[in-house]
């Protein structure tokens, strides 16, 4: 999350900005109806940030003081923002919402954390792993371990 001030569109209407990266910003399109229709007094409006460089777009959109109210970050982009003072703590947020920490995965959850305070909300987790051909690394001169996988 990049700031948290709300555009309002009138006195009645409160607008969030909302920023996503690629596919995200499609799926998240999906979930607005309802969530509007669950809070009446609110609209959102989601802004798709392409794939390619989000996090120039971002430190861009920060330096020309012109951020979303909220957005999809990368976590591990998470202590660049927190040390040019672009992301707000959200531990006073989080104390009256229903997001409770020992509802996520802690490794996930501490990705957030910066000086025990939170910065950032888990969206989705995702594995990656590396695969290899052991035939080229043996011929590399790596031996194959099995040492690591018991």
């Amino acid at each position: 999350m990049i700031g948290l001030s709300c555009s309002s569109v009138n006195s009645d209407k409160i607008e969030i900005n909302f920023w996503a990266m690629g596919a995200e910003g499609e799926q998240v399109q999906k979930l607005i109806p309802e969530f509007e229709k669950r809070n009446p007094g609110i609209s959102v409006k989601v802004q798709m940030i392409p794939g390619q460089q989000p996090r120039k777009n971002f430190i861009t959109a920060y330096a020309s003081d012109n951020t979303p109210d909220a957005c999809q970050l990368g976590n591990t982009w998470i202590p660049q923002f927190v040390s040019l003072d672009a992301l707000e703590d959200l531990d006073s947020w989080l104390s009256n919402s229903n997001i409770k920490k020992e509802n996520y995965f802690e490794g996930i959850w501490n990705t957030n954390l910066i000086n025990n305070k939170s910065f950032g909300i888990p969206w989705y987790v995702d594995t990656r792993v590396m695969f290899y051909r052991t035939d080229v690394f043996q011929k590399a001169g790596f031996k194959k371990s099995t040492k690591n996988l018991e």
